[in-house]
Parts: C-alpha cells; structure tokens; sequence
C-alpha cells in the first residue's frame, strides 16, 4: 500500500491530466454520436452504432484537429524557446544568461545527439502523425457529407488546398498560438501561489526562466 500511495502521489499531475482526458473522450464519444445519427436521420439515412461511430471518419476529423493542433502549439514552445526570449517569463531562458561555451560543449559531446533533442523530435513526430490522420479523416468525412448531400465529391490534391480543410485548421491553430502567447505575456505580471508553472511570489517581472528557481 505505500508503494502504490507513493506512485500515486509522486505521479498524481499526471494521472490527473490522464483521468480528465478520459472523461471529456468518453463525453465526446457519446455526444458526437448522437449529433452524427441527428444527421443521418435529417438525410433520410439509417442511424449507425456507437462503435461505428468511434471508427467513422467525421469522429476521426474531430479528435484529430484539436490533438494536431495541441502537439503543434508545444513543439513550437519547444523549438522557439531554443532560439528565442521572453523577458520575465518562466518558461524563456534567461536573454542576460547566454550560458557557457564550454558546459555546452561537454554536455553536447556527453550526450548524443538523438538525446539531446529527443523532446522536440517526439513532439514534432506526433505533430505529424496527428495532422496527416486529420488530413486523411477530414478528406473522407468531407466527401461522405459530399455523398450525403448529393454532391460531386473531391480529389485528395483539391481537398489539400481547399478552403474547407484550411478554415478548419487555422481555426485550431491560431487558438493555440493565442493561448500561449497569453500565458506567456500574464506569466510576467502574474502569480500562482505554490504552482510550478508560476513564477515565485517574491520573484520580480523581470526575474526570467531559470533565475526563478
């Protein structure tokens, strides 16, 4: 029992975040079913299943858009924050600490380099692996509402450059891009008392990254 209540409390962030994800894809689930049989039945067309509908295309098109999107926007934290600074945010490096040469090198010759850019390379491959599985599911949910409606449906090249798939997708990324920059900004002025994605109290707004510890 202490092992499982110390797994438990040294991993609670986590199974949080897991639990939570959980419950809204179980909600989701039930409720996109239930909009795509409203559907259906407003087209003259027979009502499908549940687990039909886990497996269609428009439940598909609708995980993957937001799941690309939300890869997308930490690769980017990621890989920006590499190059680039925000005076008095927590999650920039600090502008007036460039580092030293030498630890870098010893650190770069210490680690390979598959390690030493592990996270992004991970992060930008689920990136990719989430975008093509919205690309491929919104072109078949698109021309099975094509089909419904009695319409002509669409080459993989013209749905590409269509205005259906890229409205769809900036409209996901441009919110990502809000929300971070947001954060990024209120996280200066900001406080949350004992969170590690605050700065401390004590800290000053101009006090960034690193010299918050």
């Amino acid at each position: 029992m202490h092992r499982i209540r110390r797994f438990l409390k040294d991993n609670s962030l986590s199974i949080a975040m897991f639990a939570l994800f959980a419950v809204c894809l179980a909600g989701h689930s039930v409720a996109s079913w239930r909009l795509q049989n409203q559907q259906l039945t407003e087209h003259g067309h027979a009502a499908i299943s549940y687990w039909q509908n886990l497996f269609s295309s428009s439940y598909l098109q609708e995980l993957s858009s937001n799941w690309q999107a939300a890869f997308l926007q930490l690769t980017s934290l990621i890989v920006f924050s590499v190059m680039l600074y925000q005076r008095g945010a927590p999650h920039s490096r600090d502008p007036d600490k460039l580092g030293n040469k030498q630890k870098k090198h010893a650190q770069d010759v210490r680690f390979p380099w598959l390690y030493r850019h592990s996270l992004s390379l991970m992060f930008t491959a689920m990136f990719m692996l989430t975008f093509a599985m919205h690309f491929v599911s919104g072109f078949l949910a698109y021309n099975h509402q094509q089909v419904l409606q009695r319409l002509a449906q669409v080459s993989l090249g013209k749905f590409a450059i269509s205005a259906q798939f890229w409205s769809s997708t900036l409209e996901t990324w441009q919110a990502e891009y809000l929300t971070i920059a947001v954060y990024l900004v209120l996280s200066i002025f900001l406080r949350q008392q004992d969170s590690a994605e605050s700065k401390p109290l004590e800290s000053t707004d101009r006090d960034t990254g690193e010299s918050n510890d």
